[in-house]
């Protein structure tokens, strides 16, 4: 490692004279633009209030680094772009992230193994607990949202993440077809929160242990927010009796994608055809909805409503199914369901943008706990973005790294300050500034 970082790197285009470069700059980063983020996370202590609900078997004197700083490191590396503990190994050397982890003045932060031991060390309590922070800090900052939205909208879903060699519960998945961990994850359609994230086996279907997780969440919402109707929404996946039955109970509206049968598929195919002949007549793309009760066999004591919208165009011809227990046209409904395509982005941005996929770890427990940290992570900067300005609101992570984050500076130390020297060329110097006026206001 040492001879890698001393080794000369000579260059030759230069007209007038040879190039040499060497990692010995100092004290350099790459990553200032995490200060305004700082800021707003201390300015709400939503980091220190995350990591206080984690417990510490570590022997006080032995410690050299308290959880909080541990955490802090861990979730702005995944902020910046570094997901993987071994990254730890230079940025801890990092003046900026030890600046983000309030160490001091030359020390060191956490190493690769000391982050190990730390993530293997989480334990179940930890998971409720830190689960339970999470919810608390979306009631305390997205509560004017949520009553400007006039409604909590908790988009349901399930993803798939790799997994490699003899890692616990990582099993076969059909659906994907490979050895996965299957995460349910629940977020908030209006503030794009993620409120759930809950690790589960590979080889279980997308419904397994959602009604336990949702009766977790809906009874935190309804103390918080009592005046609020909630709406659950999900695909195909979630559309289980035990599921209608929970939101009739809780007198929750859902909405969910739901499979053809013997029994539904004739209605379907005379709406369809009675589209296709109006393409035929007007050669243009057409879509007409319907609605009407159904019993299923499954729950024959109940009738539920059944949607349906049927497209014709030049490529394609189908039929699409939703159950409800939502009132007003199938046109509204159906509106309403596809908005949880929103859902999918915040998917991708968290798996590609937080790199959530990567749980690395042998045991279950630990990988849930990583998991839970780029979740953390992920609602760290959800949470940032309300902030900004309104150019900055929707703009993804990676944007947010290369126009705010990922700014060069040198970092001096003084007997009283710190003094942090930002690149003079940055290009987005006005866009920093903006950010750092919206935050000071907000």
């Amino acid at each position: 490692m040492t001879e890698c970082i001393q080794a000369q790197f000579h260059f030759s285009f230069h007209r007038n004279r040879p190039i040499v470069g060497q990692f010995d700059g100092g004290r350099i980063t790459s990553d200032a633009g995490l200060l305004p983020l700082r800021e707003f996370d201390q300015r709400h202590e939503l980091t220190r209030r995350w990591a206080a609900t984690l417990s510490d078997a570590r022997l006080p004197e032995r410690q050299q680094h308290s959880l909080h700083a541990l955490f802090t490191q861990r979730l702005y590396q995944i902020v910046a772009g570094y997901e993987d503990a071994n990254d730890a190994a230079l940025l801890r050397h990092d003046p900026i992230f030890q600046l983000l982890a309030e160490a001091a003045p030359g020390q060191l932060l956490g190493s690769q193994p000391t982050l190990s031991r730390w993530e293997n060390a989480f334990t179940g309590r930890d998971w409720v607990r830190l689960n339970r922070s999470l919810l608390e800090s979306f009631a305390a900052l997205c509560a004017a949202r949520i009553q400007q939205a006039g409604e909590i909208v908790l988009d349901v879903d399930s993803t798939a993440d790799p997994t490699y060699g003899q890692q616990e519960f990582s099993f076969y998945n059909g659906c994907y077809e490979r050895s996965v961990y299957h995460p349910l994850l629940i977020f908030e359609r209006a503030t794009g929160y993620l409120l759930a994230a809950h690790l589960r086996r590979g080889e279980v279907g997308s419904s397994r242990g959602v009604v336990a997780v949702l009766r977790r969440v809906v009874r935190f919402l309804r103390r918080r927010f009592p005046e609020v109707p909630i709406r659950v929404v999900g695909d195909t996946g979630f559309a289980i009796p035990r599921l209608y039955l929970f939101c009739e109970q809780q007198q929750l509206e859902y909405t969910f994608g739901f499979a053809t049968s013997r029994s539904l598929k004739p209605r379907g195919e005379r709406l369809l055809q009675k589209t296709e002949r109006r393409w035929l007549r007007r050669h243009t793309p057409q879509r007409l909805y319907s609605s009407f009760r159904h019993r299923g066999k499954r729950w024959r004591q109940y009738s539920r409503r059944i949607c349906l919208k049927a497209e014709c165009t030049s490529k394609d011809r189908c039929v699409h199914y939703v159950i409800t227990n939502r009132q007003g046209p199938p046109e509204q409904v159906f509106a309403f369901y596809h908005g949880r395509g929103e859902c999918e982005n915040r998917i991708e941005e968290l798996k590609n943008g937080f790199a959530a996929d990567r749980l690395s770890c042998h045991r279950f427990l630990a990988n849930a706990f990583r998991l839970l940290l780029h979740a953390a992570a992920y609602n760290l900067v959800v949470l940032f973005r309300h902030r900004l300005p309104e150019c900055l609101q929707r703009t993804q992570i990676e944007t947010l790294r290369r126009q705010l984050f990922q700014l060069g500076a040198l970092v001096t130390l003084s007997a009283r300050r710190v003094f942090v020297h930002l690149a003079s060329g940055w290009p987005f110097q006005s866009l920093f500034q903006q950010a750092l006026r919206a935050l000071s206001s907000a």
